[in-house]
């Protein structure tokens, strides 16, 4: 009786294994691969060091990445972490400026109250340090 549990025992953590490492792993590489089957021109991707591009050309196990304009780099396909589209916060920033810019009249100065400090009103001077006492010698 005693190999008998042995055999249960083994068999038992041989399940626990395969359903909580093998069988995710099986479907996530399934997923990857249907992922780079979808690959065309034009896609902006993600690489698996961080790097994002735009899909120019694409072969049997490589991918052609523009970088940077004018700027291509080959990689291997399995190299790909994801379709992405990136999110350039500089281009809302950019808008967001150009708005304010426009609700101030040409040649009006607005100042900014952020640089004001505690208890200064808008129109006064900041007072000047006061130098540091020569030594005595």
């Amino acid at each position: 009786m005693g190999g008998a549990t042995i055999i249960i025992w083994i068999l038992v953590f041989f399940g626990i294994f395969y359903f909580l490492a093998i069988r995710p792993q099986r479907r996530q590489r399934q997923q990857h691969a249907e992922m780079l089957g979808m690959l065309k021109k034009g896609d902006e991707v993600l690489t698996i060091g961080g790097m994002y591009g735009t899909v120019t050309r694409i072969g049997d196990d490589w991918i052609e990445l523009e970088v940077a304009k004018r700027t291509r780099v080959r990689y291997l396909k399995r190299a790909i972490s994801s379709i992405t589209s990136i999110q350039e916060y500089d281009e809302e920033e950019d808008e967001y400026i150009e708005a304010a810019e426009d609700e101030v009249a040409e040649g009006e100065y607005v100042e900014d109250e952020t640089t004001l400090q505690d208890g200064e009103a808008a129109g006064d001077e900041p007072e000047a340090p006061t130098p540091p006492e020569a030594p005595k010698a």
